[in-house]
């Protein structure tokens, strides 16, 4: 049972980290000459893939059976001639991760439940992995399609304490998708507080883009119960603390100007002190989430209750069984490193599509 421990996450994080910087985003470069699904030939060309959800305005009702020629695709306000499109039969590749730290403990049963509901209405050949993410993040299971091991792996969750959640994120990618193909995502329950780790939002973000990954993020409610330990007496027991991480996330985003040495002393704070910094990691927590899934093409689903958990992950199972593929090869052939806006339109009535809202091309 593989454990991402603190010495593989620096290692791990660095090295990605360095690699990511010299790598193409999004996009696939094509060295040979290639004669796609529709016919048009290229040379030599770069090809930029799109995983397209398609849902209602609502975004409650998936549609599934549509054909190339519901879709038109623009880059930059200039619609694009699509070269390859695929259906909703093809499978998927989907990262199981869960939140298992101090705020969900009380929960875990009704977490499993769920994710095993979920299991459920997934395909046969669709592969899932499972990891479980507190202060350390440990893979559960591997990428399988063997419902055994995933169900074992359901059964292995425990609570620990803190959360290392962007180095959760940031190790899926590196760890589990670096060498996958095809269709990907991430299903992340979590409240997005992030405490411990050494990867940042502003790290993993731009992992997350270049990966072609959905994410989506059941999002906790535990605003209420941490706040709840972050006010009793630092003499008890139960009290929580501020990680030095997320003090100095407050200090950058929201305090710039004081003293770092003034936050450093959790117990030394004031009780105002001490609720203002927790509202503040959780406003920021729910912005990064929203950002996140934006910009990969995903959706939070806000869960006040556990209870609400099983309908928001069955939505979620929908969504990906409707998904669709398609590539285009740039009418813009410029490699110049810059951003190209996306989106996509869906001809048939009372239906939207939702995709990735650009990518950055490659730079010679």
């Amino acid at each position: 049972m593989p454990v991402f421990n603190c010495r593989r996450s620096i290692k791990t994080t660095l090295f990605v980290i360095a690699l990511a910087a010299l790598a193409s985003p999004v996009v696939a470069q094509d060295k040979q000459d290639r004669k796609d699904d529709i016919g048009t030939i290229r040379l030599n060309t770069d090809l930029v893939s799109v995983d397209v959800i398609v849902t209602d305005r609502a975004g409650n009702r998936s549609a599934a059976d549509l054909k190339v020629s519901d879709f038109a695709v623009y880059e930059d306000g200039v619609r694009q001639k699509i070269s390859s499109f695929s259906a909703t039969d093809v499978p998927f590749n989907l990262v199981l991760l869960i939140d298992t730290s101090g705020s969900t403990r009380d929960e875990i049963g009704l977490m499993r439940r769920a994710a095993r509901r979920f299991l459920d209405e997934l395909r046969p050949q669709d592969r899932v992995a499972v990891i479980q993410f507190n202060r350390q993040v440990e893979l559960l299971e591997d990428l399988t399609s063997d419902r055994a091991k995933i169900e074992e792996a359901l059964r292995l969750l425990q609570p620990g304490t803190g959360t290392s959640f962007y180095d959760a994120l940031q190790l899926t990618v590196d760890e589990v998708f670096k060498k996958v193909e095809g269709r990907k995502a991430i299903v992340a329950l979590t409240d997005g507080v992030d405490s411990y780790g050494y990867a940042t939002f502003e790290q993993v973000l731009p992992v997350l883009e270049r990966s072609n990954t959905i994410v989506y993020f059941l999002e906790l409610d535990t605003e209420e119960f941490t706040q709840a330990g972050m006010m009793r007496d630092c003499a008890t027991d139960s009290h929580f603390e501020f990680s030095r991480k997320q003090l100095k996330k407050y200090l950058k985003e929201y305090a710039e100007g004081v003293a770092e040495t003034e936050l450093q002393d959790h117990c030394l704070l004031s009780r105002i002190e001490r609720m203002q910094i927790n509202r503040r990691l959780y406003e920021s927590a729910r912005r990064e989430l929203r950002e996140a899934a934006n910009k990969t093409g995903g959706r939070v689903y806000p869960v006040k209750d556990t209870r609400e958990l099983e309908p928001a992950y069955s939505q979620i199972a929908a969504e990906l069984r409707t998904q669709y593929s398609i590539a285009y090869y740039p009418a813009n052939e410029k490699r110049d490193g810059k951003w190209r806006a996306l989106r996509v339109v869906i001809s048939r009535s009372g239906f939207v599509a939702r995709t990735r809202p650009g990518y950055r091309a490659p730079l010679d």
